[in-house]
């Protein structure tokens, strides 16, 4: 018995983790080209402001 619950949890688990498909997280707008801001798209950060009292 306790195999058989081990098995159906396994199948369970297998199922829900490779459920999800990655075209599945757009935001209804599949097939669409936009392109999105990526490496040196937009302004450069500027660096954090230097940490006081360094010893």
């Amino acid at each position: 018995m306790k195999k058989i619950l081990l098995f159906a949890f396994t199948v369970f688990l297998n199922v829900f983790v490779f459920s999800c498909t990655p075209s599945s997280n757009d935001d209804g707008s599949s097939g669409s080209n936009e392109e999105v801001a990526c490496c040196g798209d937009d302004s450069p950060i500027p660096p954090p402001p230097p940490t006081g009292g360094g010893g």
